[in-house]
């Protein structure tokens, strides 16, 4: 069984954890949008919020190279980190997957892309998360 590594944030579309919509929050007075579960808005304080799903396609705003990775990093050692802005405004911070460094230039897009993680002492449950890829390389 794959469960999201965040529900709040992540909303798996299928059983296998391979397809999925990032979650956001929506302000209903100024229409701004945040990524993830809000309790007031961050531009007005209102609120009046909604709860929305977000685009699956970014734009890469910017990146950096993790040499150093935080405690329990499961993944490749370096790792590129990418911070993509969605057509709705908010950004989202997430590894960048199916690319090298060369490949990449600030302003392309970029797609959500899930991975299945094991789950430590749990062979039956897999976690999916929330990763980037550009578009060119998707399949």
């Amino acid at each position: 069984m794959t469960v999201s590594v965040d529900p709040t944030r992540l909303k798996l579309t299928n059983q296998q954890g391979t397809q999925g919509v990032l979650l956001g929050t929506r302000c209903q007075d100024c229409q701004v949008y945040v990524f993830g579960p809000a309790f007031f808005c961050q531009a007005c304080t209102s609120g009046n919020l909604e709860p929305v799903e977000l685009s699956q396609n970014g734009t890469l705003y910017s990146y950096t190279i993790v040499r150093v990775p935080p405690s329990g990093w499961l993944g490749a050692v370096p790792y590129i980190l990418g911070q993509v802005e969605m057509p709705e405004g908010p950004q989202v911070l997430a590894e960048m997957i199916d690319c090298h460094e060369s490949d990449l230039k600030i302003g392309m897009e970029v797609e959500l892309a899930l991975q299945s993680i094991a789950v430590e002492g749990r062979e039956d449950v897999s976690k999916a998360v929330y990763k980037w890829r550009p578009v060119l390389l998707s399949t």
